[in-house]
């Protein structure tokens, strides 16, 4: 669905960019009307419906005319969709030429709402921008394009207004948090910096954004480390490899621990175990048997390299522990019960050459 959009917005651009002759609207929308039909089987006609319309309607159409020209639309005038590939392609083709009022108008009439508070901050009406963005963005992801665009035009105090306003707003924060994190960081906001550093910590989830908290809260760090610390142990996602790397960088093997218990997955056992020797030999040592004896038991043969890679692991946390008996009998039994499996057997053996 994004390349099909893509692609019809490109198409319809480029097709604006250029002024056809009515014998040329007339062969590329005859040419267009082939493609469309030939692609249509493979769900990828719909690539074309932007450039078909930019050709047949170019701009002469006179609901179109009507709103760049500032004129009230008529009753029986179509309705310009938000997020429709062509009024994106218009509005690019018309800042490229430096129509910028035209511009404004047809986003207000196609309610995109971003692409006007944008180009208000590109003509330098600050005021106005920041205002219309206040009241008219309503996500996150708009509120960053309207802050970076203010930036851009050297307006950074601004550009921090809107982007707090962002952080208010329903949605994925992490890109916006990050960027007004930053921004108000050089700009010598540290109040601000901090509660957006910790919005960006709340969304990620990781190692980079928690040691940023870190750095931004100074001598607050102990209240702010148990507040993040509560935030990971109260939210595992399905792949929690940020908090790992936040527990492992705390020394907090037991929570480690829980997490991998709870989204297990080898990779980030594997990382758990190896930390975990020294604190948590016993889990450890049940841990990569149990890993172990379902790839041997399963007599995967393709697996037994990691199969003795884990065991591997529990005797080096055996031995560590001082269950070297332990290790022998149970290293022992294992040969037995799989003595027939000619590849496997050799590679437990040599687990006890150590």
């Amino acid at each position: 669905m994004v390349r099909s959009s893509t692609s019809s917005k490109r198409w319809g651009e480029a097709l604006l960019s250029v002024d056809l002759t009515p014998h040329q609207q007339e062969d590329y929308g005859a040419k267009l009307d082939v493609w469309w039909g030939e692609l249509a089987d493979y769900d990828a006609g719909e690539s074309f419906s932007a450039a078909f319309r930019a050709v047949e309607e170019g701009w002469s159409y006179p609901p179109l005319l009507r709103i760049l020209n500032g004129e009230a639309p008529e009753e029986e005038d179509e309705v310009f969709e938000r997020y429709d590939p062509l009024t994106a392609a218009r509005l690019n083709v018309l800042e490229r030429r430096g129509r910028h009022e035209e511009s404004l108008r047809l986003a207000e009439a196609a309610e995109e709402t971003t692409s006007h508070a944008v180009m208000l901050a590109r003509l330098g009406r600050t005021r106005e921008a920041v205002e219309y963005g206040l009241e008219r963005l309503h996500s996150p992801q708009e509120a960053l394009a309207l802050a970076e665009a203010l930036r851009d035009q050297g307006s950074p105090e601004d550009a921090l207004q809107v982007g707090e306003h962002g952080l208010s707003l329903e949605g994925r924060k992490g890109p916006l948090a990050i960027w007004t994190r930053d921004l108000a960081e050089v700009s010598g906001h540290p109040t601000t910096a901090l509660e957006a550093g910790v919005a960006a910590f709340q969304e990620n989830q990781d190692l980079s954004s928690y040691r940023r908290v870190r750095e931004l809260s100074g001598g607050g760090w102990p209240e702010y480390r148990e507040r993040l610390l509560d935030d990971l142990r109260g939210n595992v996602p399905y792949y929690p490899s940020g908090h790992i790397e936040v527990f492992l960088h705390e020394g907090l093997i037991g929570d480690a621990i829980e997490v991998v218990e709870k989204s297990p997955s080898d990779a980030l056992v594997e990382e758990v175990v190896d930390a975990a020797v020294e604190t948590h030999p016993v889990w450890v040592i049940r841990t990569c048997r149990d890993l172990a004896e379902e790839i041997m038991d399963s007599g995967a043969s393709k697996y037994y390299d990691e199969a003795v890679r884990w065991l591997a692991k529990a005797r080096d946390a055996s031995l560590s522990d001082g269950r070297d008996e332990e290790w022998r009998d149970y290293l022992d039994e294992l040969v037995s019960q799989h003595q027939r499996k000619y590849k496997l057997r050799p590679m437990l053996e040599g687990l006890g050459d150590r």
